[in-house]
């Protein structure tokens, strides 16, 4: 019987693109993109309607949570950073809705 024993590539240590795992250098694009559209969301609210800007901000949180896996740390935090603030923007435009709709009904 032989010994089995680990072996390690020897390109495991250089450090090499080949060896890093799959998906762990990947583009920053969605990130900015979904910290774009949420900065667009707020800019809607002021501007333009409501309705547009809960639109953009669902935009917003899709595009910040298909840009967070496989990132680095900062692009990962900008990318958390506009799903929070997507968020708010939604759950405030939503309760005021909820109140405006409730309270004409009465």
């Amino acid at each position: 019987m032989t010994d089995k024993k680990d072996t390690i590539s020897p390109d495991s240590h250089t450090g090499n693109a080949s060896s890093a795992a799959p998906g762990q250098f990947r583009s920053p694009a969605l990130a900015w993109i979904s910290l774009a559209l949420m900065l667009l969301a707020w800019a809607a609210l002021q501007w333009i309607d409501g309705y547009v800007a809960m639109g953009v901000a669902v935009a917003a949180v899709v595009a910040g949570i298909a840009g967070m896996p496989g990132r680095s740390r900062g692009v990962r935090n900008i990318a958390i950073t506009a799903v929070i603030a997507s968020l708010v923007l939604l759950v405030v435009l939503a309760a005021f809705l909820i109140v405006i709709k409730i309270g004409l009904q009465a």
